[in-house]
């Protein structure tokens, strides 16, 4: 180019037919590209520069560890390509690049603009119990067993990479209103035929996580049925909730959106938003653990529908231990309804028996605690272990001595003990968290044991002590594909309605086998208790 000469280029639009992106890799959400100039007639170079991709480094998830391969560390960073708040990292902060606030969440959010505000389903009962379509637990899919039918087209191609009445018999008289067999909900299409709960989840940066959970939570018939019949309205807390309940009207306002007949791709970001305003640490764009996840939103849809509007102290005071066992703990848990009493309680909290027996004198004592999920050591690095040896690995007896050793209350002196747990009250939902990450790992490496399990009928009665029922029916699955530096998440849930199993890998979503859910990626397992 001539010394003095500046280039102009003609100016010209674009027809915006094909999507444009900048330099980040998003996409423009104007309808045309308008560029101006002023054409020269002289040909300026004869090596055009090369087009540049910017790629982003993957957050590791939290609790979990930090490593990859570029290809797989591509898996964390998948957005969907409208995306219009992309992330931008400084260090390893991730901040917006758009300084536009996050909309406030007054009561109930709608989807986003130009989505229907309200839901009306055809069938208030689309997954109740009065359906004729109930689940068969010896049911044949209806898929081949290596092969996933597609049924959601995706926008771009993947980029890989307390009263005493409620505790008689289980401390509940009332009965498990499920029907036998798995409950889930599945993936969407544009097909107007497609069943409800066949919705994907749009990906807004790093928040497979989010969506992973969603979808088995969405699968979860007894918290389903509570929020698509609008039953939680009745319960919302908007005394000593952190959140006055728009935490749990923005979850069900997502639920509905995925229950909705016809599939389609559900933006999260109102959720997400209501999510970050309860706990902080899921603000920004970072990779985060799916069962840390699961366990704060969980917390929070507690707190908002919470039937204790003034919470009294707590009690301090040892349980006497001259009751009986089943006495001590129907005590323990008359406790901790005082404080904590909610639908979300009913379905997904159990409690826990350990037992300390003195080596010296052979006495026992008991403690009684509740828990939201199992998180269970897999006892072998590699190759395939079964879900009762994890079980009996979380339930072996532990020796206390030295440092360790507890007072014995026969001995009235420190004695070296044994210490075990077993289960002891069931929840109607049981979550398993299977230990992949676990921080005494030496070389802080992945597991990637193979956990097999029976899907229609695992039998926990040789680790609980509950005199009812203990067999449960695998629903649903959040899955973990990557290392600990890098990673995807992904879920297997099973429709309630149809029975069948699909795939969820965010917004795409697909029919699937049940022969593919017993993976070595299988992390967090969702089991409903039998009638």
């Amino acid at each position: 180019m001539p010394v003095g000469r500046i280039y102009q280029a003609p100016t010209v639009t674009v027809p915006r037919q094909t999507p444009v992106y900048g330099f980040n890799g998003i996409k423009s959400s104007t309808d045309s590209l308008v560029v101006r100039g002023k054409a020269l007639p002289q040909k300026l170079s004869k090596s055009p520069s090369p087009e540049k991709s910017i790629k982003q480094k993957s957050p590791s998830p939290h609790g979990a560890a930090k490593s990859a391969s570029p290809k797989m560390s591509e898996l964390c960073i998948k957005r969907s390509s409208d995306t219009s708040k992309p992330p931008v990292r400084n260090g390893n902060r991730s901040k917006s690049r758009s300084k536009s606030k996050e909309p406030r969440q007054n009561g109930l959010h709608g989807l986003s603009e130009g989505r229907e505000r309200s839901w009306s389903p055809e069938s208030v009962d689309i997954i109740n119990n009065n359906t004729s379509e109930s689940c068969s637990v010896d049911q044949v899919d209806n898929v081949h067993s290596n092969g996933e039918q597609s049924i959601n087209q995706p926008e771009t191609k993947p980029n890989p990479a307390t009263d005493n009445g409620r505790f008689q018999n289980g401390y509940e008289r009332d009965s498990i209103d499920n029907t036998r067999g798995s409950s889930g909900t599945s993936g969407g299409s544009s097909s107007s035929t497609a069943p409800g709960g066949t919705g994907g989840l749009k990906n807004l940066g790093n928040t497979c996580f989010m969506n992973s959970v969603i979808q088995c939570l969405s699968n979860t018939k007894l918290l389903v049925d509570y929020l698509l019949t609008d039953t939680y309205t009745q319960d919302i807390n908007t005394t000593n909730s952190s959140m006055k309940g728009s935490l749990i009207k923005a979850f069900s306002t997502l639920i509905k959106g995925l229950w909705k007949p016809g599939s389609r791709v559900i933006d999260p970001s109102s959720l997400k938003g209501a999510v970050q305003r309860f706990a902080p640490r899921f603000s920004g764009y970072n990779q985060e653990d799916s069962q840390e996840f699961l366990r704060y939103l969980l917390e929070g849809l507690h707190e908002d529908v919470n039937r204790v509007t003034v919470k009294p102290q707590p009690i301090n005071t040892e349980i006497d231990s001259s009751l009986s066992v089943q006495e001590q703990a129907m005590e323990a848990w008359k406790r901790y309804l005082r404080r904590d009493d909610s639908k979300l309680v009913d379905i997904f909290v159990g409690q826990l028996k350990s037992t300390l027996r003195c080596s010296t004198c052979d006495y026992e004592s008991v403690t009684f605690e509740p828990f939201w999920d199992l998180s269970l050591p897999i006892p072998a690095r590699s190759g395939e272990v079964t879900l009762n040896e994890c079980l009996e690995a979380f339930t072996k007896e532990e020796i206390l001595d030295g440092d360790e050793m507890p007072t014995c209350a026969r001995c009235k002196t420190r004695r070296r003990c044994t210490k075990f747990f077993s289960l002891y009250k069931l929840p109607k939902v049981l979550v398993v968290h299977l230990k992949r990450f676990s921080p005494t790992e030496r070389f802080r490496s992945k597991l990637s044991s193979t956990v097999t399990f029976p899907l229609t009928s695992l039998d926990v009665s040789k680790f609980s002590d509950s005199p009812g029922r203990c067999t449960y029916s695998c629903y649903a699955v959040s899955n973990h594909s990557g290392t600990l530096y890098s990673g995807h998440y992904t879920a297997y849930a099973k429709n309630p309605k149809t029975c069948e199993w699909h795939y969820f890998n965010d917004s795409r979503v697909s029919k699937s086998s049940s022969s593919n859910v017993i993976s070595n990626e299988a992390y967090l397992l969702f089991f409903e208790l039998l009638t």
